[in-house]
């Protein structure tokens, strides 16, 4: 049986970082295909605007002082075409660095995974699967209890197994996903898919725990439910 990884990433945060000023180009925004796409739209816009540009086009404007007289002022009629295409231009570039952020990191996360282990979930195979469990913290304050924050999966050691190739397999599936922009409907069981979740593998000496975690409680109970439906 081949191995499979289960890797941690963080996305959206620390693992794509992006100093786009442009709003929703954000890597984390939308999948790379969406951020293509916008990019292709805004050139469009942009082109638009610039074939409406014409360098050498004058209107005369009179600029009149409330306490004084009116003056002739020259200026180019079509110079705000030229502001929107570049600014159409600067969000085309936006959403490409973005969507090149996200296919990089995906091709980083992957390098030496088999195209089944990329292409596979891990847990497809819950055959070996031997448990899961809440991944919770404990909170003290006002209120004292356990706080869910998403599962604990434990898979059965497996020839050819490790704790490290596992680890990256489950990288290689968050990059990717995050890449898909955590839309993923062939596979609704992968507790990998929910966006901005982090993922951690450690030997438990007959097995491996995979800690799927996020900060978000919707996040979460997501993460926990397609855990807990592995094993019914």
């Amino acid at each position: 049986m081949k191995a499979h990884i289960l890797t941690t990433l963080a996305f959206g945060s620390s693992a794509l970082i992006a100093c786009a000023s442009t709003p929703g180009a954000r890597p984390s925004d939308m999948s790379a295909a969406q951020h293509e796409q916008a990019a292709g739209a805004a050139e469009a816009q942009a082109a638009g605007h610039a074939a409406q540009y014409t360098p050498g086009a004058r209107s005369t404007v009179p600029e009149c002082d409330p306490y004084g007289g009116c003056w002739t002022s020259k200026s180019n009629p079509t110079k705000q075409h030229l502001e929107d295409a570049e600014k159409y231009r600067k969000m085309a570039a936006d959403h490409r660095a973005a969507s090149q952020s996200l296919r990089d990191a995906e091709a980083r996360a992957c390098v030496g995974v088999s195209d089944a282990d990329r292409d596979i979930s891990p847990f497809y195979h819950r055959e070996d699967i031997t448990s899961v469990q809440p991944a919770s913290n404990s909170l003290y304050g006002k209120q004292r209890g356990d706080v869910i924050d998403g599962a604990v999966v434990t898979f059965r050691a497996v020839p050819g197994l490790t704790a490290e190739w596992l680890q990256r397999v489950v990288d290689c599936h968050l990059a990717r996903n995050n890449a898909l922009g955590n839309d993923v409907p062939e596979m609704p069981y992968c507790p990998l898919v929910p966006k901005g979740i982090t993922a951690k593998v450690e030997s438990t000496g007959n097995g491996f725990a995979v800690r799927i975690e996020s900060q978000d409680p919707n996040t979460a109970q997501e993460v926990l439910r397609r855990a807990q439906a592995l094993k019914t």
